[in-house]
């Protein structure tokens, strides 16, 4: 008769097997995810960030063995109400939030609604980014930076110009463009993108701050003119377009839509890890950075280290411009 073992003995071995278990579970990077990842777009489909995270989603299965990526977009309060849903959901990287600098412009001005971009979320990754560019009615006597400025002062008082809507990044665009040529255009908010380049198709509001892609396909017909983009850099996929940063009013002048992936604060760092690890090698792919520059996005990806500085950068640069503009949000 095989002798038993001590009960001690016994519940040890078992403790130690249970961990060993528990542990090559963890190391395994096949791991996660073992089921369908959601992405959460906190805006309406057939926009900017809808299409980034369906871009996205498309490619990077094969990242997550084959896991499918599924887009859920939960749109509202600019934003507010799909950031507070993924900001409390369950931690375990089955949860994720792409959206886009909306989300530090509303964190800047108090208007989050709940949660806290820094303690109750943490970044992934920066995917694209889409500048803010100005431009002016084709009929506009300005064709470059330098001298819109000249012209706005030398008609002080007479000048408006429109963005897609109240704190709004191409809002704090063109505040930005104020303060550093010392000039006054009036801000002409709009309810959108789309209404406030049609005004200035029409030459109503001949000014305009928007992204490249509301403005690339007029700008393509001589509608519009592009005359800059509010980056610290030229485009890649559009060269002959100056950085407005060229013109020695604006060399700090750096603002850009940008596009990055959110995690619930809680999510285990080796999850994020193997998430931000995935999102980068799928931004490698020649294919979609095709897809993305064909839509006039700049593939600037940044990792989680990065984009933390990016978060905080624009943290401080919108809430210093709210102060000195009074931009608010209601």
């Amino acid at each position: 008769m095989t002798p038993r073992m001590p009960r001690p003995r016994r519940a040890f071995l078992a403790f130690a097997l249970a961990a060993a278990l528990a542990a090559s579970a963890h190391a395994q990077p096949g791991a996660y995810p073992s089921r369908p990842i959601t992405i959460v777009v906190p805006f309406q489909a057939g926009g900017g960030a809808d299409t980034v995270a369906r871009l996205l989603a498309t490619h990077i299965a094969g990242q997550f063995n084959g896991q499918s990526v599924i887009v859920d977009n939960r749109a509202g309060a600019s934003g507010n109400i799909g950031a507070n849903y993924v900001a409390r959901a369950a931690a375990d990287g089955y949860t994720l939030l792409l959206t886009n600098s909306t989300i530090t412009i509303n964190a800047a001005l108090n208007f989050t609604q709940g949660y806290d971009v820094r303690k109750d979320l943490r970044p992934i990754a920066q995917l694209v980014s889409s500048p803010v560019a100005v431009g002016v009615n084709s009929s506009y006597p300005a064709r470059t930076v330098a001298e819109l400025v000249s012209h706005l002062r030398a008609n002080p008082g007479k000048a408006n110009y429109s963005s897609c809507g109240n704190g709004s990044p191409q809002h704090f665009a063109g505040e930005a463009f104020n303060q550093g040529a010392k000039v006054d255009m009036v801000h002409v908010p709009y309810n959108g993108c789309a209404p406030a380049v049609s005004d200035a198709l029409g030459n109503q509001v001949p000014i305009l701050f928007s992204t490249i892609p509301n403005m690339a396909p007029h700008a393509k017909t001589g509608k519009l003119r592009m005359l800059g983009v509010a980056s610290a850099k030229r485009l890649s996929f559009m060269p002959d377009v100056p950085a407005i940063a060229e013109t020695p009013e604006f060399k700090d002048l750096d603002i850009s839509v940008w596009f990055g992936l959110f995690a619930p604060a809680a999510t285990p760092a080796d999850v994020r890890g193997r998430i931000e690890q995935a999102v980068m090698a799928t931004l490698k792919d020649p294919k979609l950075r095709q897809d993305f520059q064909s839509r006039y996005y700049e593939v600037d990806a940044l990792g989680a280290d990065g984009m933390a500085r990016q978060v905080d950068k624009d943290l401080s640069m919108y809430g210093q411009l709210a102060r000195r503009a009074n931009i608010k949000l209601e």
